[in-house]
Formats: structure tokens, C-alpha cells, sequence
């Protein structure tokens, strides 16, 4: 019965058939990541069962052969050492697979270090407060709306003292359209939809309090604009601060960059122009809210672009809205408030990592990226350059450089870096050794007992 199971998992028809599956997946994985993006395919075909089955198969294949050849003799080594060195790839793989990290960090100027990779997975996380303040996480919760969307009719619900969240509908792709529109609640921020502009740049834009407490900003290439929340000059740069006085009104201050206290102090009303006095920089204010909600509309694609992200169609307190991802709703109860947020899942990075330079080189006569690199410190004050093609290695971790966020006039705001970590890759490179070393052998073997038999 041992020898029927062995010979039927290394029989030549059965190896042909795994073969011809597996080739069969991943011309399905290309069709799939070249029509829609690398993470659907991911999930639909390269971490789908029918792969690890396939694989599965494979691996049992191989070892049926190995074990078919017994009584092993000298020549079979070269046939085993490739053949364990397949199998040893595929564990490898495997590891990647389930332990391995695959993300980004995004670093600005700001001093404090970050300690967090974002990936691809998403979860959602519910905090809650009595007040609007001091939020307490509930829950987190791994979810994958691309490999097990939601339909509507089945929609997924969300249980916690006296919420009731229920997510209608998943969109892969979905383009946003963002809607700031007043609100009653107490516990809402303000907004401030405003105009930068002069000769050579025109920039509208909305800055969005989520709560009065919030601090928000905006930097437009040399000026930087700040609103409410805990605020500490920012030096060597100008600034307009915009806070609420205690009429509801809007307050500014200008700052000239290299002063500490302002130079202009001021009430500001809707159809407002003040003349900063910066490279001829007009700030006109277009739209002031006290209380503010911000919410949004989306338009559905059938796939993907630069441009979209994933939403989910959401319904709390009788309102029916979208959740973009990265985004949270803000629900009010009778006890409490609550925030569901949509976010990328977040993975620690065993050390912190802030940046302390970014540097880019322009093609001549362009303002088109020809090299950037990041100057970062890391544990505690430890300097590495990461450019292009020098990653920084650490703890496990692969950090490169991946790109960078750009403002209007071309000034870097923020180094993209790319994080790698990947405990199979050892395993692969060793398992790819012996292969190789099996592939020799057989070359070896295969002339030695040809000139055997000849003599």
C-alpha cells in the first residue's frame, strides 16, 4: 500500500499535471496583476488555496521521487540535492508568505522617529470617549474586503455599547470626492477652504479639523499654514497661524520666517486677502466653517489607477456614507463617541527611524528627479545615508528609497522609504545552492557513466 501511494505521487502523469496547473496560475497571477494591480493578484491567485494546493502537491511530488529511488545510490545525489533544493525554496517562500513584511515609511522633518511600517493588509479599529478626547482603542480587526468583499444584502456589522455600524458594501477601487459641509455637533472642528497664489502658483485647498482640538497644517513650499490644536514656532520658516478667538471668529498671525513673534495680527472673514509679503503670496480666504463636517462621495471603477484607493459604503445613526481607506468616521451616542477607522495595517519596526536631510538632484534645466536620497537616524542618533541603490540594513530589515512627496513649488515634504523583511530568504538562497549543485552534478554523473558504459 506504501510503495502504491509513493509511486502514484512520484509518477511522471501526476508531475505533468501539478506542472501544467501551476503554469496555469500564474499566467492567470500576470493577467490579473497586469490588469488590475499587484496586491488583487496577490490575493486573488498567488495566496489563493488552489495555489498552496498546487504547491502542496508539488512538494509531496518531490519527496515521493527522492523516496522511490531507495536503495539511494552515488549518482542519485546530484538527482536529490536538486530536488531538495526545490522543496527547500518552496519553505523559504512559504516563510516569506506568512512572516515576511513587505511595506513603506513615510518620514517628514518632524523630529519624532517612527517606530511603524504601514503594508498593504487592512484593519479596522474602533477607539471611544467619554468626551471627544483621551480615545480608548476597543478593537482591532484584520479584514480583507478584496479577497472577501462585502455584497450588498450581507452587509458586515460592527457591535460595541450602544453602536451599531454596519458596512453596506466594499469598493475595490474607488475614486474620492471629499464633501465639507457645516455641522451642529458641539464636537466638531472648524474648516477653512483658502486660496494661495501669485504670479506663478495658484493653490486652493481646505484645511479640516476633525475635533477643535486637532491641530492641522499645510506647507506650500516656503510658508507653512497651522490651525488650532498645541502650537510651538516653527523657525526658519514663514507661517500663518489661524486659530478661533473666543467670538468664533478666525484669528491669524503672519510670521516672517526668521522672527518669533508675529509680524501682522488679525481677524479673518470669508473673501478676506492678506498680503503675506512672501514672493508676492496673496492668502485669500474662500470658505469658513465653525463646525465642520467632512465626509465623502466616491465613483466606482472597475480598476484600478494612481487615484483610487478601496472604500466601504458604511451606515451608523440612520446616515448612510463612504469610509475611505486611511480615514475614520466620528459617531456620536448617548455615552460616547466613537471613531471607526479603515486603515492599512501597521507593523512594528523594532527600532525608530526619523529623517534628518532629504537631498535631490534635478536632470539640468528640469525640475525632474534625476537622484534622491535620505540622510535618517535611527536607534537613537545612529547617521546612514539610504539612496537609491544603498538600502540600510538593520535588525532584519531592508530599508531603500523608494520616492518621495513633492509640494507645489518642488520642495520635498516627505522620503518614501520601502521596508523588506524577509526570514526565507536564506532558506531560498540555500535551497537555490543546492539545486544548482544538483544541476552540476548532473552534468557530471550523467558524462561519467556515459564513459563507463562506453568502456
Amino acid at each position: 500500500m506504501f510503495k502504491k501511494v509513493i509511486r502514484f505521487f512520484a509518477s511522471l502523469k501526476l508531475a505533468v499535471l501539478i506542472i501544467a496547473v501551476l503554469a496555469v496560475l500564474i499566467s492567470a497571477g500576470t493577467v490579473v496583476e497586469s490588469r488590475y494591480d499587484a496586491w488583487t493578484a496577490k490575493n486573488w491567485v498567488y495566496n489563493s488555496v488552489w495555489m498552496y494546493l498546487t504547491l502542496g502537491m508539488l512538494t509531496l511530488s518531490l519527496i515521493a521521487v527522492i523516496v522511490d529511488r531507495w536503495p539511494w545510490k552515488i549518482h542519485h545525489s546530484a538527482f536529490i540535492f536538486a530536488h531538495i533544493g526545490i522543496i527547500i525554496i518552496i519553505y523559504g517562500s512559504l516563510l516569506t508568505q506568512l512572516f515576511g513584511v513587505d511595506g513603506t515609511i513615510r518620514l517628514t522633518r518632524s523630529p519624532e522617529p517612527v517606530k511603524e511600517v504601514t503594508v498593504s493588509d487592512t484593519e479596522l479599529v474602533i477607539y471611544r470617549s467619554r468626551d471627544g478626547n483621551d480615545y480608548e482603542q476597543v478593537s482591532t480587526e484584520p479584514v480583507n474586503f478584496i479577497k472577501s468583499p462585502i455584497v450588498p444584502g450581507k452587509p458586515f456589522l460592527i457591535k460595541a455599547k450602544d453602536l451599531n455600524f454596519e458596512i453596506i458594501s466594499s469598493v475595490p477601487y474607488a475614486l474620492p470626492q471629499e464633501k465639507i459641509e457645516a455641522s451642529s455637533n458641539s464636537q466638531s472642528g472648524a474648516a477653512l477652504r483658502f486660496q494661495i497664489s501669485n504670479a506663478n502658483v495658484n493653490q486652493v485647498d481646505w484645511l479640516v479639523q476633525r475635533n477643535p482640538f486637532e491641530r492641522v497644517d499645510k506647507q506650500l513650499g516656503p510658508l507653512l499654514i497651522t490651525m488650532g490644536g498645541l502650537w510651538e514656532r516653527t523657525a526658519g520658516i514663514n507661517e500663518i497661524r489661524l486659530f478661533q478667538g473666543e467670538n468664533g471668529k478666525m484669528n491669524y498671525w503672519l510670521f516672517n520666517k526668521n522672527d518669533s513673534a508675529p509680524k501682522e495680527k488679525g481677524l479673518i472673514a470669508e473673501g478676506q486677502v492678506i498680503d503675506t509679503g512672501w514672493m508676492g503670496l496673496e492668502f485669500r480666504a474662500l470658505r469658513y466653517l465653525p463646525k465642520a463636517a467632512q465626509r465623502y462621495d466616491v465613483k466606482i471603477l472597475e480598476t484600478p489607477t494612481p487615484l483610487t484607493v478601496q472604500a466601504l459604503q458604511v451606515r451608523y445613526n440612520g446616515i448612510e456614507s463612504y469610509l475611505v481607506l486611511n480615514d475614520y468616521v466620528k459617531i456620536f451616542t448617548d455615552s460616547w463617541v466613537y471613531l471607526v477607522a479603515f486603515r492599512n495595517k501597521r507593523l512594528p519596526l523594532d527600532f525608530g527611524i526619523s529623517l534628518a536631510q532629504f537631498q535631490k538632484t534635478a536632470y539640468p534645466g528640469t525640475t525632474r528627479a534625476m537622484a534622491y536620497q535620505s540622510e535618517v537616524l535611527y536607534d537613537g542618533g545612529t547617521k546612514a545615508l539610504i539612496s537609491m541603490n544603498e538600502p540600510l540594513k538593520h535588525k532584519g530589515f531592508y530599508l531603500y528609497q523608494a520616492s518621495f512627496e513633492e509640494g507645489p513649488n518642488g520642495t520635498a515634504l516627505a522620503s518614501i522609504l520601502s521596508v523588506n523583511r524577509d526570514p526565507g530568504r536564506s532558506w531560498k538562497y540555500f535551497g537555490s545552492l543546492l539545486m544548482t549543485v544538483g544541476i552540476i552534478m548532473m552534468f557530471y554523473f550523467k558524462k561519467h557513466l556515459a564513459k563507463k558504459k562506453a568502456d
